[in-house]
């Protein structure tokens, strides 16, 4: 069955693209002459210029198409040849028919077995499904990928523009997709990433000059010096050692021995007299030994000053150096730390020089030496990543390149492992669906074969030749049939003598031939095989040139067609009924199931019309065509109109009707009357003006109370007596 028709142009008519969409079982069409009706037929037919308009069917399951517009009549009757035979089932062959009828509900279950596959695979309207749950995948995933990608699009908009992905989501995605197959780069935190982005994409990239280490061993060798440690006294033989013991303070008495030089005659400490003994004294207890101790003191004073001097000196030249990677906050920090504790270390050092008989320890400089070189060596080991760098510029662009997708990827870990496993989960179903697919087509197009051989086995072209020559008989037509040519693989036209007729037959002869012929082609097949296949049918306009009575049965037959098709039991799945005539849509549309113009669940009505910019195509929620005509008919079932009313609804019904569908004529019809129904005909008949009959639209018969009753008994009696008693029951919602 077909869901949607869209007729793209440049194409006949229609200069803007058209479609007729949610199609029903049963489709009517309707327009005027030229408006583009024969188009649509050409479209669904699949006729050559028209391939590049589209026809979507239900679930994909594509059906015989059988059109019936004028391509059909000209290929079939204005052709020299014989006309091609319609294959139908005969009479014989039982069993062969009984494995077609044991065969074909097999058929139909496989067939909804594919459709029922086909909708799982891809919806119902050919998007959605388990396709539509894997493509639906992707969408999701590009979200989440391009929403990584803007939180750091600034940081790395540089790799991002390198692989073309930076304005566009799709590729973007499909980048994620390619290194998560293949990037095993390290992965680094994004502040590292980032430092190393803005370096490497800096636009004034140089090498920088690494940092001394710094050197403190002769500092640190001074804290753990013995002379730090040891009580340097004098001699202790001299007779004055044991005073000096006693005062506990050597290094007052040496001083004071400075004074003593200066006046040998006079005790620098009590200012008494002193002779030649004591001043021995005091030179043999500051013995040499007490004089060496003290002078090594003094250097290592010295030296320790001038270590801390070049200490303080290469701890300043880092920081004036200015490498970009030290940490200058805390290196200046620690070394202020440094510096005093030097200072510290150094007034020790003279403390003890002046006091050589204490005991001092210096307070240790190689944990903050040790923190400071600790900063150095980082620093120097960032420089040196940094001036690789900048020697390998191309091949760490690329390095970086690889971490910062690798980290792009971690960050996407459990929305990629969702994905995959959702695509897998849907590629497994699909794939399993279509073996099964395949499967079920291959059983499909066994049960066919078995078909079409059966087929061939009981089909004749006799009894379409049958049928078509009884209903030519019963309608009149007695001055031609059909009969079998080529074997019994074609029909011609045929006289009673015998002639061929085909190419003396009138306008509605041949209108009517032709129609019964599509009529017996779509329960049949122009081969031997292939009468069961499912199909669709189109009629385009097939009343042209028909008189009233041929008209009317030619509607019957399309009626019973429909009634098939609402059955759903019929190899005739779908109708497209499409015409310019009034009458015909009405008479051919009409269901007394319809409480009102509604459309019911299994139709769609459709108007095409034609304006400047070419035609269009409008789809009707109700029946478009309410003429003047249908309404005249709510009048005639009204229970309280006047008999005056009356009579002339019945006139302008009988006058429209007639004057369409012709038949009988009005003479004819009141003859067949007697009494007073014969006056009533003739006032109903009235408006036919034939210059010697009566007076137009003045004749009034009153027969009292039971007038209306009358007037309707007779009106239904004309549609009876001119064979028109269907249009009658239609058209008062008769049963």
């Amino acid at each position: 069955m077909i869901n949607e028709i869209q007729i793209n142009p440049p194409i006949a008519t229609y200069q803007v693209r058209s479609k007729l969409n949610e199609l029903s079982l049963i489709n009517y069409i309707f327009g005027a002459n030229g408006t583009g009706k024969t188009t649509i037929s050409r479209v669904i037919a699949g006729e050559q210029g028209y391939e590049h308009c589209l026809l979507v069917w239900q679930n994909g399951q594509e059906l015989e198409r059988m059109v019936y517009n004028r391509d059909f009549v000209e290929r079939n009757f204005t052709q020299d040849g014989p006309l091609q035979g319609v294959f139908t089932l005969g009479e014989n062959q039982v069993e062969a028919e009984r494995e077609i009828a044991r065969l074909l509900p097999e058929i139909d279950k496989i067939n909804a077995q594919i459709s029922s596959l086909m909708v799982q695979i891809d919806g119902e309207d050919g998007q959605s499904g388990k396709q539509k749950e894997l493509s639906d995948l992707e969408p999701v995933l590009k979200s989440k990928c391009w929403k990584q990608k803007e939180l750091h699009d600034a940081y790395f908009k540089e790799i991002y523009a390198d692989a073309s992905v930076r304005g566009n989501k799709d590729r973007f995605k499909a980048k994620v997709l390619a290194e998560q197959a293949s990037n095993t780069a390290d992965i680094l935190s994004l502040d590292e990433l980032k430092q190393k982005a803005q370096t490497i994409f800096s636009s004034n990239l140089e090498s920088v000059l690494p940092l001394k280490t710094l050197s403190a061993t002769d500092l640190v060798n001074v804290e753990t010096n013995a002379l730090l440690q040891k009580v340097i006294v004098g001699n202790q033989d001299v007779d004055i050692a044991a005073l000096i013991s006693r005062l506990g303070n050597s290094d007052w008495v040496k001083k004071g021995r400075q004074y003593h030089q200066q006046e040998p005659e006079l005790c620098p400490f009590c200012q008494q007299s002193t002779d030649r003994q004591f001043a021995e004294d005091l030179t043999n207890f500051f013995s040499e030994a007490y004089d060496n101790d003290i002078q090594s003191l003094k250097q290592i004073q010295a030296n320790y000053k001038d270590a801390s001097d070049n200490l303080l000196a290469a701890i300043q030249h880092s920081v004036e150096t200015r490498n970009p990677f030290l940490k200058h906050d805390l290196f200046n920090s620690e070394a202020q730390l440094l510096i005093e504790r030097l200072k510290r270390n150094q007034s020790i050092l003279s403390t003890k020089i002046d006091q050589p008989s204490r005991k001092v320890e210096l307070e240790s400089i190689e944990p903050l030496v040790t923190q400071l070189q600790s900063l150095l060596d980082e620093t120097n080991k960032a420089t040196r990543e940094h001036n690789q760098l900048v020697a390998n510029i191309t091949t760490e662009k690329h390095t970086l390149t690889t971490q910062v997708w690798r980290y792009v990827l971690n960050e996407l870990t459990d929305d990629l492992q969702q994905y995959q496993q959702n695509k897998d989960r849907l590629e497994k179903t699909i794939d399993g669906m279509k073996k099964g697919l395949l499967a079920k087509r291959s059983q499909l197009h066994e049960l066919q074969e078995q078909i079409k051989k059966l087929e061939k086995q009981t089909t004749s072209i006799q009894p379409t030749i049958i049928a078509i020559n009884d209903l030519l008989q019963k309608f009149g037509f007695t001055s031609f049939s059909i009969g079998e040519a080529d074997q019994g693989r074609h029909y011609r036209i045929i006289r009673a003598n015998g002639e061929d007729a085909s190419r003396s037959l009138s306008e509605g002869e041949k209108t009517f031939i032709t129609f019964l012929y599509f009529y017996y082609l779509i329960k049949g097949a122009q081969s031997p095989s292939g009468i069961t296949a499912n199909r669709i049918v189109v009629l385009d306009d097939p009343i042209s040139s028909l008189d009233s009575d041929i008209l009317y049965i030619v509607s019957s037959l399309i009626k019973g067609v429909m009634e098939e098709v609402r059955s759903k039991v019929s190899q005739i799945k779908q109708m497209f009924i499409l015409t310019h005539n009034v009458y015909f849509h009405k008479e051919i549309s009409y269901n007394r199931k319809r409480p009102d113009d509604s459309a019911l669940q299994e139709e769609s009505f459709w108007l095409v019309k034609k304006l400047e910019q070419g035609s269009f195509i409008e789809r009707c929620r109700t029946n478009p065509i309410r003429s003047a005509y249908e309404l005249l008919w709510e009048d005639v079932k009204a229970e309280n109109i006047s008999s005056v009313s009356l009579q002339n609804t019945l006139r302008r019904i009988l006058e429209n009707y007639f004057t369409m569908w012709g038949g009988m004529g009005k003479d004819e019809i009141c003859s067949l009357f007697d009494g007073r129904d014969k006056l009533i005909c003739q006032s109903l008949f009235s408006w036919v003006n034939d210059g010697s009959h009566s007076i137009h639209d003045d004749l009034y018969i009153n027969h009292g109370e039971q007038t209306n009753e009358a007037y309707l008994r007779v009106f239904r009696g004309v549609f009876e007596k001119a064979s028109q008693a269907g249009h009658y029951n239609m058209m008062m919602g008769v049963s």
